[in-house]
């Protein structure tokens, strides 16, 4: 069909085509009834005179109209606002009603590959489906082709304008170009600074309107009566999400009715803990449902960000919600929330001052006898209205400014002293010494200046003399304060002491606080010694913890580490002349009272280990009295008195204590620990541990004999049958693999040299159950690959296929996300890897890509030439599955130049595969972590550049890449659209002006 046949046979007919598609468009949109409706939907065919006057322009004049023009037809759907035009083009009603071409999709947007043209629209070229075709009434628009525009109302009138202007001129050459050049210019002008700008605008408006619009509706439904009747906590979470999202935001009173608010989040999140977790069910799956801990986090969420609102009901709220809240994390939450009431916030500061933290002190001042179930947040909030600074943030679309201050110490002073006494008070009452330790952390706020900026010599006064105060309060207690914390309280107070020596002299006259400074240094030495007047606090510092302060200290302000260890080795060394049979009754009660110390620090107790080691071997009688008679804190030492009975000469008393206590049930693992300690070569006797762990089911026990026949073999070790391979039956029979934490080997031993089948599969077997893959297990397991490499792959692939079981907040993980050890040994072998992986893409090939796939990019990251070679191989010689196989590795991959030859190769071989070729596509396309606001943009571009040389290949490959270049720009398009328009609606959400 050539231009005159079009106007004399065919433009009508495309006329008639254009309107049926309107229609079709218009019936769709309304038949939706969620949809919005546009502006207007106009259609036309292309005119005679303005087709011949385009084709003329790109020397087609005697073409096929047809095939060089796809807007022969056209229908433009015109909408008022950005949010229409986005709804609409996310719905389906284009695809679901026509054909659509997908590779004639062009989106209009200004960008340097088009040259900066300011038209924005998205544009589909589409056909009648195959069942409209068949219909009677629209045979004869079989095979035409009809363009469908999408655009704004503000687009449409600036592309009506500019065009009829700029593009439907006459012929003016010689005259007027530099006019319509500045014309044009202005156009340009008009769009960025006015049309684009509006049309944000306009955007913004509806949305804050429709947010408005549902906030409306929910509080006519009466959510708040909703939430109290939920039944389920799925129910109660969406509500309260609504309730945070919709309705508060946008109420224009919330004051008058946040009380009433709070007391429902209180209620329904107290219910939620008696609610059973129920599934969402959805078309597609089921998922878990939302637990009470959920529900109780969005409450808080929500009692936290309009705190203000209410502060002593805030308060109230928070108290009963932590008072029985069984879960850790939303503990910490609601404590961070009492902080967050309780701290000077900068911009609250500038309208009321301290009014807040009067307020809520009020409140809990009022509260005389404060339950222990809640005292943390008292703490917490107490600690808050010690500290000297407010603080605050201001954002902008591009930032977030933190912004600080001291707050005056005369506006605050008061609530401090308060605020003291309180702790004080709490102090007195505390039921725990974690509980003490808390509240004097909390007191150290008050010793604390601004520490950004510079602080006022005012408030520096101040803190000296807050601090000397809670010095003078716990000196008078030190009697009753327990080695641990008296241990915390000096250390701190040493630095204390040598931060205010300096200003005893001329720098702390010239800040006016000479004299308080004196005080406090008094005070400090006179606690310092009241704590010291008991001796044998001076021994539990040398024994236990590690901030015991050595006399020495108090004179040298530098802290010297190795002198201190130095000094502590000394005086135990020392103390062991001290201990007789006169005397074993009394260091019994001290040693029992320093292994009585709880913590979870490995620094704690080295030095109390190894005076019990230097006792047992220098005075094996005493150590024996000792253990006959200790209590269970002192037995948890069991293995460094057996550690120094071995070391020492009397074997008689250590095979005495030794059997004893091998009886006994309890202390397997305590000679399984002595064991490791001391290496004793005793084969019959770690046969007899064995044993009586098995009987007992003692698992650390048993872990720890199977690592040492793992570190010692072949010496010092009955046979493997005796020991390690019942040890590792055992755990393997009662599903337990946490014997991998016992096993640091941070070399690899003669056991794994000479590592037999049978003991290479106990190990793999009994990891089958491991949660994850962790550092140890994955050096354990790289051991046992240097011999039995393929056993290693079938390992991994029984992990992929071992059950998903959650344990705890643990979810089981096949491998880790990134080998460390692994990787040398299983990319040592390229054909085995790959023949391995693909007997799990034939067991399963539904998830194999983020399984055996994922596994393959990681220990080949680069795809080498050998991996990319075998890879491509495989497509060559193969079937589809064959291909398949591969294009699964591969989408692990993010096109770069290695894959290319593999990604060829599919294409060539598999020319008209539609899946073969979209998962190219896809493995091309895979950008991995981008950053920045265009990031994804300057991805597309990188993968435009790569493809590009693709033209230059024959065929399939040649075909693919021009496909791909379209689809690539109109991603670039479309993202950089995404991407303006999310810049542009931040800034007006928080204020700014777009320009």
């Amino acid at each position: 069909m050539n231009i005159d046949e079009y106007e004399r046979s065919h433009f009508a007919r495309y006329q008639r085509f254009a309107e049926t598609v309107r229609l079709i468009l218009e019936r769709a949109i309304s038949a939706t009834g969620d949809l919005p409706r546009p502006a207007s939907i106009q259609s036309r065919a292309k005119t005679p005179a303005s087709l011949r006057k385009r084709l003329e322009e790109a020397g087609n004049l005697d073409a096929d109209v047809s095939a060089v023009r796809r807007d022969l037809a056209g229908v433009r759907l015109i909408f008022y606002t950005n949010n229409d035009v986005n709804r609409f083009l996310s719905s389906s009603i284009v695809f679901d009603n026509f054909e659509v071409d997908r590779e004639a999709t062009k989106i209009h947007h200004p960008l340097p590959e088009n040259g900066e043209t300011r038209y924005r629209a998205t544009h589909y070229t589409v056909s009648l489906n195959e069942v409209r075709s068949a219909l009677p009434e629209y045979q004869e628009f079989a095979g035409l082709r009809c363009e469908i525009q999408i655009q704004t109302i503000l687009i449409h009138a600036w592309a009506e304008t500019s065009h009829d202007i700029i593009y439907k001129v006459d012929d003016r050459q010689g005259f007027g170009t530099d006019a319509l050049a500045q014309i044009k210019k202005r156009f340009d002008r008009i769009m960025d600074e006015y049309l684009v700008p509006a049309g944000y605008e306009f955007q913004r408006v509806q949305q804050d309107y429709e947010r408005l619009a549902a906030g409306k509706e929910l509080f006519d439904q009466k959510l708040l009566e909703s939430l109290r009747n939920a039944s389920d906590n799925n129910d109660r979470h969406q509500l309260i999400t609504s309730l945070g999202d919709d309705l508060l935001p946008l109420y224009d009173d919330v004051p008058s009715i946040y009380p009433e608010i709070v007391d429902v989040l209180v209620d329904a999140s107290i219910r939620a803990r008696a609610t059973p977790v129920k599934p969402i069910e959805t078309p597609f799956s089921s998922y878990k449902g939302y637990e009470a801990s959920d529900v109780t986090e969005k409450a808080v969420e929500i009692i936290d960000r309009f705190r203000y609102a209410a502060i002593e009901e805030s308060f109230q709220a928070l108290q009963r919600l932590f008072a029985d809240e069984p879960n850790e994390r939303v503990r910490t939450k609601i404590s961070e929330t009492v902080g967050h009431l309780a701290q000077y916030n900068l911009q609250v500061w500038h309208q009321v001052g301290p009014e807040v933290q009067r307020r809520l002190a009020s409140v809990m001042k009022r509260q005389t006898a404060v339950p222990s179930a809640v005292r943390p947040l008292f703490i917490e909030a107490w600690k808050q209205m010690l500290d000297a600074e407010a603080t605050g943030n201001e954002w902008t679309a591009d930032a977030v400014s933190i912004q600080f201050g001291e707050v005056p110490i005369d506006r605050v002073h008061e609530l401090r002293q308060t605020a003291i006494s309180a702790l004080f008070e709490l102090f007195e009452q505390a039921g725990s010494d974690q509980e003490r330790r808390t509240i004097f952390h909390a007191l150290e706020n008050a010793k604390r200046p601004a520490n950004r900026g510079n602080s006022s010599p005012d408030f520096q006064r101040q803190c000296l003399i807050d601090h000397r105060r809670t010095i003078d309060f716990l000196a008078a207690r030190a009697p009753y304060l327990s080695y641990e914390l008296r241990e915390t309280i000096e250390h701190s107070a040493l630095y204390d002491y040598h931060h205010a020596i300096p200003l005893l002299d001329t720098r702390g006259a010239a800040l006016g606080c000479q004299h308080q400074a004196a005080e406090l240094t008094l005070a400090i030495r006179t606690m310092r010694d009241t704590f010291n007047e008991d001796p044998t606090y001076f021994r539990y510092k040398i024994l236990v913890g590690y901030e015991g302060v050595m006399p020495w200290q108090w004179d040298e302000p530098e802290f010297d580490p190795q002198r201190v260890e130095s000094y502590r080795g000394e005086q135990s060394t020392a103390m062991l002349d001290e201990v007789t049979e006169d005397t074993q009754d009394a260091w019994l009660r001290f040693l029992e009272r320093c292994a009585a110390t709880k913590s979870n620090d490995l620094a704690t107790f080295p030095k109390l280990g190894q005076f019990i080691f230097k006792l047992a071997e220098r005075n094996p009688a005493i150590a024996e009295f000792m253990l006959d008679n200790a209590n269970d804190d002192l037995l948890r030492f069991l293995p460094g008195f057996l550690n120094g009975l071995f070391q020492g000469a009397d074997h008689e008393v250590y095979r005495r204590i030794l059997t004893t206590f091998l009886a006994r049930p309890g202390h397997l693992s305590a000679i399984a620990l002595h064991w490791r300690g001391s290496s004793p070569d005793d084969p019959a006797t770690l046969a007899q541990l064995l044993n009586r762990s098995l009987e007992e089911d003692d698992r650390q026990a048993i872990a720890e004999c199977a690592v040492f026949v793992v570190r010692e073999f072949p010496d010092k070790v009955p046979s493997l049958d005796v020991v390690f391979r019942p040890a590792l039956r055992h755990l393997i029979n009662k599903k337990d693999p946490s014997w991998i934490r016992n096993a640091w080997l941070p070399t690899k031993t003669p056991f794994f040299d000479q590592l037999d089948e049978i003991d290479a599969d106990l190990i793999l077997e009994s990891l089958l159950e491991l949660v994850e893959l962790s550092y140890d297990a994955e050096r354990i397991v790289s051991y046992v690959a240097d011999r039995y490499l393929e056993r290693v792959w079938d390992f991994l692939g029984r992990r992929f296929a071992h059950p998903r079981v959650e344990s705890g907040d643990h979810r089981f993980e096949a491998v880790p996300y990134r080998f460390q050890l692994l990787t040398r040994r299983l990319s040592s072998n390229v054909e085995l890897a790959l023949n391995k992986t693909r007997s799990w893409f034939d067991t399963d090939s539904s998830l194999f890509a983020f399984r055996g796939g994922k596994v393959l990019a990681q220990i080949f990251p680069a795809c080498a030439a050998d991996v990319s070679d075998a890879l491509t191989a495989r497509v060559t010689a193969g079937n589809e599955d064959d291909a398949r196989f591969v294009l699964a590795v591969m989408q692990n991959f993010h096109g770069e130049p290695a894959t290319h030859a593999v990604l060829k190769a599919l294409l060539v071989n598999f020319p008209d595969n539609d899946f073969i070729r979209s998962g190219v596509a896809r493995s091309f396309q895979n950008t991995g972590v981008v950053h920045g606001e265009f990031g994804f943009v300057d991805s597309l571009r990188e993968k435009r550049t790569l493809i590009e040389p693709w033209l230059n290949d024959d065929g399939a490959v040649a075909d693919f890449a021009r496909q791909q270049i379209a689809s690539i720009d109109r991603e670039i398009l479309s993202e950089q659209r995404r991407a303006e328009e999310r810049n542009a609606l931040r800034r007006l959400e928080l204020g700014e002006e777009l320009s």
